[in-house]
């Protein structure tokens, strides 16, 4: 991988990505597949979490999952017009949309096209 690097096909970032990774064998597929594929540090990253066994996953990279999800809620934030928050623990997730009056809730509701009692 230091022969990819020090050629200029591999990024110092793609690498530290790949070292994550449990086996050479392993490392030099991802590399060989980013050079391919041209993928991004952050797919790498996305790629070598996932490829990792359940009980060897660490703390998520800067750059990584949790960009991603802070990324994906910004674009909820963003589409219902409030702040909305994602965060990822062990097999499960949570979407969190806040708003700020009962008055703005049936307009989120509403904009996600869920149909609510008439009281």
């Amino acid at each position: 991988m230091q022969l990819k690097v020090a050629a200029g096909v591999l990024s110092a970032g793609h690498a530290r990505a790949i070292l994550a990774l449990e086996f050479e064998a392993a490392m030099e597929a991802m590399a060989d597949k980013v050079v391919k594929q041209g993928l991004s540090v952050r797919a790498v990253e996305e790629l070598v979490a996932i490829a990792k066994p359940e009980g060897k996953r660490g703390k998520v990279s800067p750059g990584g999952i949790q960009d991603s999800l802070k990324g994906l809620a910004d674009q909820v934030g963003d589409r219902f017009s409030t702040k909305a928050k994602i965060s990822l623990g062990k097999g499960k997730g949570v979407l969190t949309i806040e708003f700020g009056s009962l008055a703005d809730l049936y307009r989120i509701l509403d904009e996600m096209g869920i149909e609510r009692e008439q009281h």
